[in-house]
């Protein structure tokens, strides 16, 4: 059973010992994942797995370990990822595996254009580790964690690439309606303070509290 924690830290190493190898090397950008998938810091799956009981709404954008994680612990849950090819290879792994996939829903399509369309159901934990390109992590927060109830988590991966972190970091940081959790060079969480849309005025903003005076 994976409702215990001991039980779900023995999956994260069960999966990192023979992880899904379900990405595509891509000589246009001069990708090459090692071994076939690309992957976080173990410690972030460890968080992943504090977090993530049996019935846990999740929610990422990517697919890869964490996927087969989330699906391993009978999360309910969402993975958007753009080539179908890796959601075929997902799927061939978990069968092997003989890992139950009644909990996962993959939605094929580059994120901008699927979660927008998704059922806006409540979230208790995001995932944003899909495309890296500038906007990209900043659309995928901004539709995501809308949908966070207040005390869910958002956990965001590939803290080095400067693409992903762009405004996003220093929002998150600095607006008391998000709380840092944990982090490392690679990945960092942060507990939502509210619920609700995302899209409000920036004058009802506390990140942007200092500036009004001068701007208004």
């Amino acid at each position: 059973m994976v409702d215990d924690f001991a039980a779900r830290l023995a999956c994260v190493e069960k999966i990192l010992a023979e992880p899904p190898a379900v990405h595509f090397s891509d000589p246009v950008y001069g990708l090459e994942p090692p071994g076939g998938v690309w992957r976080t810091d173990q410690s972030c799956y460890e968080f992943l797995a504090a977090q993530c009981h049996p019935g846990a709404r999740t929610l990422e954008t990517g697919l890869g370990i964490s996927t087969a994680l989330f699906t391993i612990w009978q999360c309910t849950h969402t993975s958007v990822v753009p080539w179908r090819i890796e959601a075929n290879r997902l799927f061939e792994y978990l069968k092997e595996h003989g890992i139950e996939t009644d909990t996962l829903t993959v939605a094929v399509g580059y994120s901008h254009e699927v979660l927008p369309l998704l059922d806006p159901q409540p979230l208790d934990l995001a995932f944003i580790d899909g495309g890296h390109g500038f906007p990209l992590a900043i659309i995928d927060w901004f539709y995501s964690a809308s949908r966070l109830v207040e005390g869910g988590v958002l956990v965001l991966d590939d803290l080095h690439l400067r693409s992903v972190t762009a405004g996003l970091v220093d929002f998150l940081t600095e607006d008391p309606r998000w709380t840092p959790l944990e982090s490392t060079e690679k990945w960092a969480a942060w507990r939502r303070e509210s619920s609700g849309p995302l899209h409000e005025e920036w004058t009802a903003q506390p990140f942007f509290a200092p500036y009004i005076s001068q701007q208004v």
